[in-house]
């Protein structure tokens, strides 16, 4: 058992959000590492997630984001509206979503699908300028467990993007589709006992292989 899921009784919670819409996602292409803004009804989108982040009796003490312009945006807009004290933003792109290379970059994902789950069942190969999903597994899963394991003082937000938040799920539930969710979606990570367990607070959906 993963020593960084384990005894966990004494930590704060940890929320995961996914990004909000931009552009490709209104068109059903994948983001991937090409770096879109939100769009106004992405904005729109996360405002349930900054109000319910708002309304905690425990403040959110830090937000985690990659350097894309769509999660560091969420980041800002949630950030804004925690009032006297908001929570400091630290920008990690060990959280980046799996890049996926020049083969499906802003490509369609309904027929992308074909070519995502072959480097899914094949986890060691490399698309074009992207990286494996091995790779991809390594870099951010690591980065995943030292937040979890490292001393907090109170609850922590992730902005990250889909690709991530499926191997969230599959690490806690060996499920990657039971905590997927919308752009604009919230889970909260709960220590329970000796263990993690996640639970989707709004957004959630069930829709494989979808990367972004």
């Amino acid at each position: 058992m993963d020593r960084a899921l384990e005894e966990t009784q004494d930590e704060a919670p940890i929320y995961v959000m996914r990004h909000g819409r931009t552009a490709l996602d209104a068109l059903d292409r994948s983001d991937g590492w090409l770096d879109f803004p939100l769009t106004d009804d992405g904005r729109r989108g996360i405002m349930p997630a900054q109000q319910f982040l708002k309304s905690m009796p425990t403040p959110i003490a830090c937000i985690y984001t990659p350097s894309l312009k769509r999660t560091t945006e969420t980041a800002d807009i949630i950030k804004s509206g925690m009032g006297s004290k908001p929570a400091k933003i630290i920008v990690s792109d060990e959280a980046r979503t799996w890049n996926l290379g020049i083969e499906l970059i802003g490509s369609k994902k309904q027929p992308a699908k074909p070519i995502v789950k072959f480097y899914m069942r094949h986890p060691d190969k490399t698309p074009k300028d992207g990286e494996s999903l091995n790779d991809f597994r390594k870099r951010f899963l690591t980065w995943f467990k030292e937040q979890i394991a490292e001393q907090k003082d109170g609850p922590i937000l992730m902005v990250v993007s889909g690709s991530n938040i499926r191997e969230i799920s599959q690490l806690l539930t060996g499920n990657r589709d039971l905590l997927d969710l919308d752009e604009g979606g919230l889970l909260k990570l709960q220590p329970i006992g000796k263990m993690w367990h996640g639970s989707v607070v709004m957004g959630g959906k069930n829709n494989p292989d979808e990367e972004s």
